[in-house]
């Protein structure tokens, strides 16, 4: 028995290690590096605000089939119950339902029937035969609506595609510009350390230390603000794609320096003009303005219309009573309404000016847009070729710089100041690449040609 107890305690022991490793939840995996091109394919996938376009794309395309609906007949059935003593009433229902007798033309019967019970079962069918081509203009109407609807859903996806791009882009430049913080507090941290040094030996006077001082703590103040940078912009892409702020994901390019062909001035708005969607929208507004008119213009036109019923009329649900028919044919033409419809076409025809200015006045603003765009790209390659320069001299001058103060040829405040300069020098550059891609693709947007495939995306 005293053999057995650790062997037991040592089977416990070990069983309940293992019901502790059990119960210990397993690391979430690292996030997958995540490209440019698989954010915009996932944010076309799962954006809600795309998502709310497509479903009124949807929505509207239901509305041609109603359109459409009135060219055919259409047929009714309805079932009532109706109990009275009214004379009239009893005395017609009687013949309705093939039940009216010689004893029913008494007096006292005529007078005061009693109550009578009628089941009514019946079929209607009505049918157009002339609308004045209203029901082809209804068509008409909704198929531009649809044609509308698609094309705010293209635009709506560009501008998304372009959130998504600029999200992504400020996510490089913070991790990058976090990078440039975290390297100048490296280099004050060595230069309080080289004037602590210099000090001590007697070859620097205590400003010098207290100098560095200050530039560590303004740049330590730097690097706590890029990593909130960071964070945001991470949350700002999360959002942009349609996932929580807080999803764990990590995106794996730098930002690295690329090469875009800006192409003519004209030939960008003329491509605009001929297929940006928001612009087409405009002009898919005119011919639903126009069509409107001759909506208006048809209510003065008579309609034709053909109609048919069947009816039975039983005293109780489930007896056999009498039934009819009738069919027949309707001319309906309004010969006075108030000017209603006379308000409605002038109306109309005043919406289609309206729609043919808002047109014009969307062709000058999408030729400024796209003007406005050409220009801010052609700006920013312009500084991005002028701080490569500037900041090769930077680097060069602090070099020499770090070199002087070695020698006790310079003072820590010129290092100190070099070194700031340089700091400026990488962000900016940092921001001139920035710019200039999300420019071109900014550029794209105005003129309506940004997609999944576009050159600012996949390079």
């Amino acid at each position: 028995m005293k053999k057995l107890l650790p062997l037991m305690a040592a089977f416990l022991l070990a069983a309940n290690a293992g019901a502790q490793t059990a119960t210990v939840p397993a690391a979430p995996a690292p996030p997958q590096p995540l490209s440019l091109q698989e954010a915009v394919r996932i944010a076309l996938e799962k954006n809600p605000t795309l998502k709310a376009a497509d479903a009124y794309a949807q929505a509207v395309q239901q509305g041609i089939t109603a359109a459409k609906s009135f060219r055919y007949p259409r047929v009714d059935f309805a079932e009532g119950f109706t109990r009275g003593n009214n004379p009239v009433y009893v005395f017609g229902t009687l013949l309705t339902q093939r039940q009216f007798t010689a004893s029913n033309f008494a007096l006292s019967f005529l007078n005061t029937p009693p109550p009578l019970d009628n089941f009514r079962t019946a079929f209607t069918a009505t049918m157009p035969l002339y609308d004045a081509g209203q029901t082809s203009r209804a068509v008409r109407e909704a198929k531009l609506q649809a044609q509308s609807a698609e094309k705010g859903k293209g635009r709506t996806g560009q501008e998304v595609v372009f959130q998504v791009i600029q999200a992504y882009l400020n996510e490089l430049l913070a991790k990058e510009s976090l990078r440039v913080a975290q390297s100048a507090v490296d280099m004050t941290k060595s230069d309080l350390n080289r004037a602590q040094a210099r000090q001590e030996s007697g070859l620097a006077v205590p400003s010098d230390l207290l100098s560095a001082q200050v530039q560590l703590a303004q740049a330590e103040e730097d690097l706590l603000r890029g990593q909130n940078a960071v964070e945001l912009a991470q949350a700002t892409l999360n959002v942009a794609m349609g996932f929580e702020e807080d999803a764990p994901t990590a995106i794996e390019e730098n930002l690295t320096e690329l090469s875009f062909q800006a192409g003519a001035l004209g030939e960008r708005q003329a491509k605009a003009l001929a297929t940006r969607p928001d612009y087409v929208q405009s002009l898919l507004g005119k011919q639903q303005a126009d069509n409107g008119t001759h909506i208006a213009r048809a209510e003065f036109l008579p309609k034709v219309n053909l109609f048919s019923s069947w009816e039975a009329d039983n005293q109780t649900f489930t007896s056999r009573g009498g039934n009819n028919w009738a069919m027949g044919v309707t001319l309906n033409f309004n010969l006075f309404d108030g000017g209603a419809k006379t308000a409605r076409l002038r109306e109309s025809k005043a919406r289609d000016v309206q729609a043919q200015a808002l047109a014009s006045q969307m062709a000058s603003a999408v030729r400024l847009q796209v003007r406005e765009a050409y220009l801010n790209l052609s700006t920013a390659q312009e500084r991005l070729e002028a701080v490569k320069g500037g900041k090769a001299q930077a680097a060069e001058s602090l070099r020499i710089l770090q070199n002087r103060y070695e020698a006790g040829l310079a003072t820590i405040t010129d290092l100190l100041r070099a070194e700031t300069a340089k700091v400026k020098a990488d962000k900016n550059a940092l921001n001139a690449i920035f710019d200039y891609r999300l420019s071109y693709a900014a550029l794209e947007l105005a003129t309506g040609e940004l997609s999944p495939n576009s050159p600012a995306i996949n390079q």
